[in-house]
């Protein structure tokens, strides 16, 4: 029996990732192809579905015949899933590890490219609703194991509890009209198994030998039992970190239950209508270019059936031989329409304000604010930031313990593989705080807390180095304990010579 592929159970899923993935991407051709290749509700051609509406939509309207395209988009779908990146990645994380040499290793896999591999997962996550972070290692690329992102478009979870119990990943290695050949790649516990597949767009199809293809004939040394590579851990070596939960699309869905939403969820119609709005703005620019019309009179001949022309150059004409009564003024009139500039301002403003709100950002995050200049306070720029620390700290309550893993299998795969002597546990993730206190104000609370007696050393401390490891907060309690108990040195007996 043949094997349909993509799963149909995901379907309507990876329909609604490639309308994200089109938004995201931010091309008019994209966003064009997205929207006039879904099917449409029009009274002749009645479907049911999340795509039958989108033939209404400003994308989903085909260019006029006799016309040249002039639709535009703006960017602020791509802008959105940015930001969300540099808040969750903008700074580094706090990993952190009992064991001295563990926590070396720690920060030497941890590195730029790391982060950037990270920033990177999150604009996908964003964008798409989640994303998968996949443990690879290759002795002859580099002496450690590293993150790769994989969207979710390519990716077929399974789950237990919620959890994820295995992952398969595809890639099209090669296509044509009729063929469609797929490298399949499986996450389970202790495995990643590997396999090649000849098929059709629809269908898996027959399965092939890995050394069959130049692509994938470097791993038919790697497998064992015909298709695995062991991993040397028995923790699964992929992790799905969701963008936000629930999904408010798929929560029935026992496929997706668990798929995260997309920033862009609810707010597709909005970015819709801004584009519109946007493009209906330059229209005006177009149409409202000053024009002439020129009655024949005023034309040069160019000879017997070649016609004439204007020259809008010249500066001065000869009068024109007009019967008496005649009107002048309509032999050359000027044309231009208005340009609703204020107009199309003031909506494009409202339309990408609301999706911004919609989306979970602050205003202030995209510097739309109307709060006057100056030097805000942290505690100002936290107001003003609220509901952007708020989202941040949401999607990172997803992160950290898809992080936490994943390291902890870096350190696992570091022993096994490229036998490094490290402890490989888990480690403490934390992100930095996005906004920095104002040491003035720290210093003040922390007084006022002194006074009351309300507050320890060990927690002045932490609160003055929130990035410091418990074990350096303890050291510069203990250092603190210690002046304290030191007794000041006498004053030096006064001279008796000098005093008579």
């Amino acid at each position: 029996m043949a094997t349909a592929w993509p799963p149909p159970e995901l379907a309507d899923v990876f329909a609604q990732q490639g309308i994200w993935s089109a938004w995201y991407a931010g091309t008019p051709e994209g966003l064009a192809d997205a929207y006039l290749n879904a099917p449409n509700d029009r009274p002749a051609v009645r479907r049911k579905g999340f795509l039958a509406r989108l033939g209404r939509w400003f994308w989903g309207q085909p260019t006029p015949i006799g016309e040249r395209p002039s639709k535009l988009h703006v960017p602020l779908a791509g802008a959105i899933a940015a930001t969300s990146a540099n808040l969750l990645f903008g700074s580094p994380l706090n990993l952190t590890s009992e064991d001295e040499a563990t926590q070396e290793r720690l920060d030497q896999l941890a590195d730029d490219t790391t982060y950037a591999v990270l920033r990177e997962a999150a604009e996908i996550s964003a964008a798409l609703g989640g994303v998968y972070l996949r443990v690879v290692w290759d002795q002859s690329v580099q002496d450690k194991p590293w993150l790769v992102a994989a969207s979710p478009d390519i990716a077929v979870p399974e789950w237990k509890w919620g959890r994820l119990s295995a992952v398969t990943f595809w890639n099209v290695i090669r296509e044509d009209a009729n063929t469609v050949v797929r490298q399949l790649e499986r996450h389970e516990p202790g495995w990643i198994r590997h396999s090649v597949w000849v098929g059709s767009q629809n269908e898996l199809g027959t399965q092939m030998a890995l050394t069959d293809f130049p692509e994938t004939a470097g791993l038919a040394d790697l497998v064992v039992d015909g298709d695995g590579v062991p991993t040397g851990t028995l923790k699964l070596t992929a992790q799905y970190v969701p963008n936000l939960k629930p999904n408010k699309l798929w929560r029935h869905l026992p496929a997706a239950a668990h798929l995260g939403r997309s920033d862009f969820s609810g707010v597709e119609a909005l970015m819709d209508a801004l584009d519109e709005a946007y493009s209906d703005w330059m229209r005006d620019l177009r149409t409202g270019k000053a024009r002439l019309l020129v009655g024949t009179e005023v034309l040069d001949n160019l000879g017997k059936g070649q016609g004439g022309y204007f020259d809008i150059d010249r500066e001065l004409f000869a009068p024109l031989n007009l019967a008496p009564g005649e009107d002048r003024g309509s032999v050359i009139e000027q044309v231009q329409f208005n340009i609703r500039t204020e107009e199309h301002r003031a909506l494009c403003a409202d339309l990408a304000e609301r999706i911004i709100l919609g989306a979970g950002y602050s205003l202030q995050t995209f510097g739309v604010t109307s709060e006057g200049s100056g030097n805000p306070t942290a505690t100002e720029i936290a107001a003003r930031e609220r509901q952007s620390l708020t989202t941040r700290a949401n999607k990172a309550s997803y992160w950290r313990p898809a992080l936490v893993h994943l390291f902890g299998v870096l350190l696992e795969i570091d022993r096994a593989v490229f036998g490094t002597q490290v402890i490989p546990v888990q480690p403490h993730v934390e992100f930095p705080d996005l906004v920095t206190p104002d040491p003035g104000e720290t210093a003040e609370q922390l007084e006022l807390l002194n006074r009351a007696g309300a507050i320890s050393t060990f927690e002045k401390v932490r609160r003055l180095n929130p990035d410091w490891r418990e074990e350096q907060v303890l050291e510069e309690v203990a250092r603190i304990k210690s002046e304290l108990a030191q007794p000041e040195p006498a004053a030096p007996p006064a001279d008796t010579e000098d005093a008579a």
